[in-house]
């Protein structure tokens, strides 16, 4: 099991067939900017960070979810934080891939959300799914 503490994903496994294996139905064939996300881990929690202010979008996302998939089991990751501060939107294939790490077993926190993404997962009725932390006032 690999020990480092940061973790920056690479690039994509040339190896994935071209439509995801999960219910995210999203393609897995996108090139993958292999320093977009970033993990600090702490025990059997990490957090995931965005090295931008934009999610990727459908085609990115699939290029980052079986190495996403990958580093919990690897690392053995019970949870996952994803740090949003100002981050404004979550595309759809982000909130499927969130959904599919969930089913598998992992605790999904959404840290520092802004309104309109926790309105997006109110109205979605995914909110439950998710420990949604707000930013403190």
């Amino acid at each position: 099991m690999p020990d480092d503490d940061d973790f920056v994903l690479g690039e994509p496994d040339p190896a994935d067939e071209t439509v995801s294996d999960d219910e995210s139905g999203i393609l897995k064939d996108a090139n993958a900017d292999p320093n977009l996300l970033t993990f600090v881990r702490d025990g059997e929690r990490a957090i995931v960070g965005f090295n931008s202010k934009t999610v990727p979008d459908e085609l990115c996302i699939a290029a980052y979810r079986s190495q996403l998939l990958k580093y919990v089991q690897d690392f053995g990751c019970k949870v996952l934080a994803f740090e949003l501060a100002g981050v404004k939107i979550l595309p759809s294939g982000m909130l499927g891939l969130l959904v599919t790490l969930k089913k598998r077993g992992t605790e999904v926190e959404l840290l520092n959300p802004v309104p309109d993404i926790v309105e997006v997962l109110r109205i979605t009725r995914l909110a439950p799914m998710f420990t949604i932390r707000p930013a403190a006032k």
